[in-house]
């Protein structure tokens, strides 16, 4: 039986291999071009050992050194919702940075790091570097000193970073190249010599796939439901108004065919003198309603 390892962007193998710290400095590097000092890992209980049970915030690598924050993440499959996802590991992010009650100078410089295998955005770019700005003001400062950056292996030669090539290419490929691609290789291979921890890796990752695979089918089935809820709310809703407009325009048309029929009785009454009647029909429905089947008996 042919033995099965694990690659570098696997989820649990690029945690492992990130908890060295030469190689986590040489990636933070070639991510975000910053020469990180000393890495504390903030995380490092939560990374090192494969478990279904985490739950919260897990972020892949998050660490910092003496005037920077970082959070390196392997992202294998599509998200459509990458830009809501930075947003909320920025807020986990900060949240970890100051105790509540603290001033705003205390966050640090921050960096997230999304590793795709595939195109993130679909533009067919290597790198896509987001910041905010001002959009009536755009080269005004804004001073957060948050950066956020996506990658896409899948574009990994057009890019001049030899370091962050090598990286992507191996992403990408599996097939080490360069210095740095050939440090985490060999790392690779060394967790993958543990077959315990392989194994416990492949059985995490079995459940978790399952409980992703649930979870999509419940959305759908959710999304079903609420579409058909809807239809149905939208029925209803539709004859309610359609009886109420139809109440509405039986109303309109009744005072417009009335006014007509009283308009005709009262040009027939004129003709004939009859000015008594007339009066007496403006107030008694009874009687206008004999004269209009008198009048309408001679037509």
């Amino acid at each position: 039986m042919e033995q099965r390892n694990l690659p570098f962007s696997n989820r649990w193998m690029f945690n492992r291999v990130m908890l060295q710290e030469s190689i986590c400095r040489k990636v933070i590097r070639a991510t975000t071009g910053i020469k990180a000092k000393e890495i504390t890992y903030l995380n490092a209980e939560q990374v090192i050992e494969p478990s279904p049970d985490n739950r919260g915030v897990r972020m892949d690598i998050f660490a910092q050194d003496d005037s920077h924050a970082y959070d390196i993440e392997m992202q294998v499959e599509p998200e459509l919702l990458l830009g809501k996802r930075f947003r909320y590991y920025q807020s986990a992010l900060d949240m970890r940075a100051i105790p509540r009650g603290s001033d705003y100078d205390g966050l640090t410089e921050s960096f997230i790091v999304f590793i795709c295998v595939q195109d993130p955005f679909q533009q067919g770019l290597p790198a896509y570097t987001i910041e905010r700005s001002c959009r009536e003001a755009p080269h005004q400062a804004i001073g957060d000193e948050s950066h956020w950056i996506a990658l896409n292996a899948e574009a990994w030669s057009d890019l001049a970073n030899e370091e962050l090539l090598d990286l992507l290419r191996y992403v990408e490929t599996d097939e080490p190249d360069g210095p740095l691609s050939q440090e985490i290789h060999a790392a690779v291979s060394e967790a993958n010599a543990d077959r315990k921890w392989v194994g416990k890796v492949w059985s995490v990752s079995t459940i978790e796939e399952n409980d992703a695979r649930r979870h999509r089918i419940g959305l759908r089935l959710a999304r079903k439901e609420g579409i058909e809820e809807g239809l149905a709310q939208g029925i209803e809703q539709g004859i309610e108004q359609g009886i109420e407009q139809g109440i509405e325009q039986g109303i309109e048309q009744g005072i417009e065919q009335g006014a007509a029929q009283f308009a005709a009785l009262a040009d027939q009454l004129l003709d004939q003198g009859r000015l008594e009647d007339l009066k007496r029909a403006a107030h008694d429905k009874e009687f206008r309603d004999q004269l209009l089947r008198e009048f309408e008996s001679k037509a």
